[in-house]
């Protein structure tokens, strides 16, 4: 398995005894306790795994997740730097959301939680983690299984938010599937934003098709973009006409339009 930060070294962090820079230690000495979720207060995941590569501060943690992909950032057996005090008996996952917005968009929380719980779910199996929340007295008794980056350092952070749906987390690592409509396929790798001449190709009607509505010619014109804000608003987002990532991912959870 590759890992991000491992190939994509920060050389504001100090040399590793495996060769590279970096904010982590490369030899874990100790057994995992437990696994802190965070929110990295930005999206998509991507950049969160950017920024790790050129921060200057002492962080870095073992994957982040978003709706759609999920980056190992580094091995289990290193130390990320993600929670004071606690870096050398925990995992960290980055959730690439902000802590605030939990309950605006249900469509795209139930996205962001089911990938986090499939990245959770391996974890829990491979080192005995019950899928439970932990407080900081359960985790101070020496408990294993999942807590709050708040919980273990709450001078200093919010994250993952008072209004965090864990226990619909905890379902979904457990094995509960959210009701998503349709499947989603993976997004095309590009950009749909009206221009002259339009923008066109077999992706565009893949899109075209699956938002309903419209003729799946494969042309982003303007009855395309008409609809592309429509679904935005109906999803919680910012109508700006422009098909990314997020917008193609939350077409495939709306229901069909018809022609």
């Amino acid at each position: 398995m590759k890992y991000y930060l491992i190939e994509n070294e920060n050389n504001h962090g100090k040399l590793r005894k495996n060769g590279k820079h970096g904010w982590y230690y490369a030899n874990r000495k100790k057994g995992i306790q437990g696994i802190v979720i965070h929110t990295a207060e930005g999206a998509p995941a991507e950049n969160v795994a950017k920024y790790f590569t050129f921060n200057t501060r002492p962080a870095s943690a073992h994957a982040v997740v978003d709706e759609s992909v999920i980056i190992n950032l580094l091995p289990d057996d290193s130390v990320a730097f993600h929670v004071k005090g606690n870096n050398s008996k925990t995992l960290g996952l980055e959730i690439a959301y902000w802590a605030h917005k939990w309950g605006e968009n249900l469509q795209l929380e139930d996205m962001l939680l089911n990938n986090a719980a499939k990245w959770c779910r391996k974890k829990a199996l491979e080192y005995d983690i019950p899928i439970v929340r932990l407080n900081k007295n359960s985790w101070a008794k020496g408990q294993k299984g999942f807590i709050a980056h708040s919980d273990l350092d709450p001078s200093r952070r919010t994250d993952p938010g008072d209004d965090f749906p864990w226990d619909k987390f905890l379902s979904y690592i457990a094995g509960e599937k959210p009701e998503f409509k349709r499947q989603a396929p993976p997004w095309c790798g590009r950009i749909f934003k009206f221009s002259a001449p339009l923008m066109k190709g077999a992706d565009i009607a893949q899109w075209q098709d699956a938002v309903g509505g419209l003729v799946a010619d494969g042309l982003y014109g303007k009855m395309s973009v008409a609809r592309c804000k429509e679904v935005q608003r109906e999803v919680g987002f910012v109508p700006d006409g422009i098909v990314g990532p997020q917008t193609w991912y939350a077409t495939f959870q709306l229901p069909k339009r018809g022609n």
